[in-house]
């Protein structure tokens, strides 16, 4: 069984903005009896992996946060959720699995992927899944030899790992895995980018703030972007701009 424990990371040591507030008080909100741990620079010990050293002295603080999630996890068990996860109903209903996520299925221009929704994990203490994951990142260096960083995301570290090992198949749908595993639908635990999704069914969205995102990229690269999606997948970007409107709405009359 899956203890009542929320683990985030928040390691710039800023101030958290308005959004994070939000989605931290919709924490509390439907989860009042949940203890919440706060990982930082503080209390955790970013020498201890080369990978977690390295992001943080380059302030890529999500990459930082793939390996401190799955540590969290495996050494006290519980439910990791990104900052900017906004949660609408209570995830005790998903604390009797073993493990658990979602499907993060994503639309881009050409084609759709599969992944593992590593916004929102939990497990069980010791769970041999998140070994499995945490393993990835031993004596795995974030700057690479020519000097370039090691971006890979976590959903999809997650998915390989878990295709291979525990028999993940990259369609959205529910999957009960190897070793107590649940893979939720997407709509259960939300992408911001998913088309199809209803207040109704969904428990939990990720707004996607990016810290691993490059905010250099221009209005207009980003606004082409879309505008392909659009071309190969008009009715599916329509109903992509009306949810994020929708939830933008929503949480935007959220009181703190």
């Amino acid at each position: 069984m899956i203890p009542k424990i929320i683990h985030f990371c928040w390691l710039s040591g800023e101030k958290y903005p308005e959004l994070v507030q939000k989605c931290i008080s919709s924490w509390k909100k439907t989860m009042p009896d949940f203890q919440i741990i706060c990982w930082t620079t503080e209390n955790f010990d970013i020498n201890s992996n080369t990978f977690v050293r390295e992001a943080v002295a380059c302030k890529k603080w999500a990459f930082a946060s793939d390996y401190i999630r799955l540590y969290a996890l495996y050494h006290y068990g519980g439910i990791y959720i990104d900052s900017d996860v906004f949660v609408f109903k209570s995830f005790e209903p998903f604390l009797a699995n073993r493990a658990f996520s979602s499907v993060e299925y994503c639309i881009s221009s050409n084609c759709y992927t599969c992944n593992i929704e590593a916004a929102i994990l939990g497990s069980e203490k010791g769970h041999p899944w998140i070994k499995d994951c945490l393993e990835h990142y031993v004596n795995r260096k974030f700057i690479l030899d020519n000097g370039t960083y090691n971006q890979v995301i976590i959903p999809e570290i997650v998915a390989d790992i878990t295709e291979r090992k525990y028999g993940f198949i990259r369609e959205p749908k529910m999957q009960f895995l190897k070793s107590g595993i649940c893979i939720y639908p997407p709509h259960v635990l939300a992408h911001a980018y998913l088309e199809y999704h209803t207040l109704k069914k969904t428990y939990a969205i990720h707004l996607c703030a990016g810290g691993w995102y490059n905010k250099n990229q221009s209005l207009l690269n980003r606004f082409c972007s879309l505008l392909r999606r659009f071309w190969h997948h008009p009715i599916n970007t329509l109903w992509m701009l009306y949810w994020n409107r929708y939830f933008s709405n929503h949480i935007s009359k959220f009181k703190l």
